[in-house]
């Protein structure tokens, strides 16, 4: 979470539009901009939204992500039936193995976690083995609540403010029919994905790997 208001990016925006008067972008279509950035940078970085939080188990092994979170991170450990008792760390391990050793595996129970098991395939859905009652640990990405007015706080890291104002530029000139206008858009464009460190891309994938998983598939290299 920042410190600045996001009105002090929209503001910013509008002098190097030419346009603190709002006649041809509007303080809502640029408010509006602001929060595509947002879900960009949370795209492209999902560090930026990261959290972890305790999470009850439901019966079985099959479980499924929160819906305010965006994408699963892994499991760190078990908290026991009331979700604040640190208990046993839970390591990641590929279904198969699983399903090699416990063909009945999802027919298990007991009292703790010890592994998980994720596709990134089906990035909203984990597994647990063996399953149980409680909670867990739970790290991902969150969803990041609109910005509704442009007075409220950043919801992200005040280092972002200049890729967030040059991201608001980008939108507004891609509107415009001026003449030059779509190649300010791309410049400004260009100066957004570069903080970032994405060159030209936009997004790229962050999936959960444990650093023995890694060694075996060659993840890491």
């Amino acid at each position: 979470m920042g410190t600045i208001a996001c009105s002090r990016v929209l503001q910013r925006a509008a002098r190097t539009l030419f346009d603190e008067t709002g006649v041809r972008w509007s303080p809502t279509e640029l408010l509006d901009y602001l929060n595509a950035g947002i879900s960009a940078i949370v795209a492209a970085k999902p560090d930026v939204a990261a959290t972890a939080e305790a999470f009850e188990l439901v019966p079985g092994t099959r479980q499924d992500l929160p819906a305010d979170f965006v994408q699963f991170l892994g499991l760190v450990r078990n908290l026991g039936a009331d979700g604040q008792t640190p208990g046993r760390a839970i390591r990641q391990v590929e279904r198969n193995e699983l399903d090699h050793s416990y063909p009945d595996w999802h027919g298990s129970s007991g009292d703790a976690v010890l592994h998980y098991c994720h596709d990134k395939r089906l990035p909203r859905l984990f597994y647990v083995f063996p399953a149980a009652e409680g909670w867990v640990e739970l790290q991902g990405v969150k969803a990041l609540p609109a910005v509704t007015d442009a007075a409220q706080t950043l919801p992200l890291d005040d280092l972002y403010e200049n890729p967030l104002h040059n991201w608001v530029v980008a939108y507004a000139y891609a509107k415009s029919s001026k003449s030059g206008d779509m190649n300010r858009s791309g410049a400004y464009m260009t100066l957004f994905a570069n903080a970032l460190g994405l060159k030209s891309q936009l997004q790229f994938s962050f999936a959960p790997t444990d650093p023995d998983v890694a060694a075996r598939t060659g993840e890491d290299a």
